[in-house]
């Protein structure tokens, strides 16, 4: 890949349009990434929105606000077009000032400003594949899984995945997808996230959550995204049909509609919802947890990362049966039949 053999120090801007970092799986494989490069010799510039939190370490830099922008958890936004148009004005003078050598892109906004940049300075141009667009935006309710604003997102998905001069992706599931449904022919590349950082061992034991879990209980834990879509509505649903004695630890946000949900069903006191947690503490609340679920569908467009953090904290994990599971979690996965709570809910009980 692009750094390798290269003695001369490679200048690196790296495009994640998106609130980095604000605490969720999109942005540790952003995260990811960068440190992974950085180790290589490469110097790096990550250009990300106004919102979300600076990292120590990371060189990062933020385009202007804009006024009534708010939103930190994933999906459409008003705001996303100006905001990616500030992010190739930035862009632009990054590329002049720091005679950057390569362009390094997330998301398929990302590719976008990209080729863009590409055109204008012919460097190269490396997309970082994690999820699919048109899969990710049915998932979320934003566009209908089989409408026609479905067939014109995934056409465009479908050009800006074939602009890119070479690709990594995170699984080889997301490599056959590019290579099965977006015909792309050029090198692909699989780097997955199995090294989280280090946080999640080396902080379980330096904080201590202030939780309220009930004692006695084995404690299911989740950490991810908490809209529905990502398979939080399976999980809730199941919540009737698992023993009484395990309670359910959710880490993450937003978490209304999964409450309103869990409300409705007459679980919410097997609940404890702790909202957003930094990823530098989240190794402390996975060690709370017996084991660990991840109900997410492979409907929902977008990798599963969290696996990783879960076996990095040694966690015994409940899923449903897909290959992106299956490659990362091989015979030590408890495995329930795709999109079906009750099957989720009996594997819970076999697990602990």
């Amino acid at each position: 890949m692009p750094l390798k053999n290269n003695k001369k120090i490679c200048n690196v801007l790296m495009l994640a349009p998106t609130p980095f970092f604000s605490d969720r799986g999109c942005h540790v494989r952003i995260l990811n990434s960068y440190e992974r490069m950085g180790k290589s010799g490469a110097r790096i510039t990550l250009l990300t929105y106004p919102l979300g939190r600076n990292l120590d370490g990371i060189n990062t830099v933020r385009v202007a606000m804009l006024l009534g922008y708010k939103k930190l958890s994933p999906g459409f936004s008003f705001y996303k077009p100006f905001l990616d148009i500030l992010m190739l004005a930035k862009a632009t003078g990054i590329m002049r000032r720091e005679r950057i050598d390569l362009v390094y892109a997330h998301l398929h906004e990302g590719i976008a400003i990209g080729i863009i940049l590409r055109t204008m300075f012919g460097k190269k141009l490396i997309y970082d594949a994690q999820g699919s667009l048109a899969g990710e935006l049915s998932g979320q309710g934003t566009i209908s899984k089989k409408g026609i604003a479905r067939r014109i997102i995934f056409a465009a998905e479908k050009f800006l995945s074939n602009c890119p001069d070479e690709i990594i992706a995170n699984s080889n599931s997301m490599k056959k997808f590019l290579r099965d449904e977006c015909g792309v022919k050029k090198p692909i590349q699989i780097i997955s996230d199995d090294k989280i950082r280090g946080v999640i061992l080396k902080n379980a034991s330096s904080f201590t959550p202030n939780l309220a879990l009930p004692k006695g209980k084995m404690i299911a834990v989740y950490a991810g995204g908490m809209d529905l879509y990502k398979g939080i509505d399976y999980l809730i649903k199941a919540i009737p049909f698992v023993k009484k004695n395990i309670h359910f630890l959710l880490i993450g946000y937003p978490f209304d509609d999964a409450k309103k949900l869990a409300k409705g069903l007459g679980v919410l006191d097997r609940i404890t919802f702790t909202g957003r947690v930094k990823y530098e503490e989240l190794g402390a609340y996975l060690a709370l947890g017996d084991i660990a679920l991840a109900p997410k569908t492979s409907d929902a467009g977008e990798g599963n990362g969290k696996l990783f953090a879960y076996k990095s904290a040694k966690l015994r994990v409940v899923c449903f049966d897909n290959k992106t599971n299956r490659e990362i979690l091989g015979k030590s996965g408890v495995y329930a039949k795709e999109k079906s709570f009750e099957e989720l809910a009996n594997k819970i009980n076999e697990a602990v």
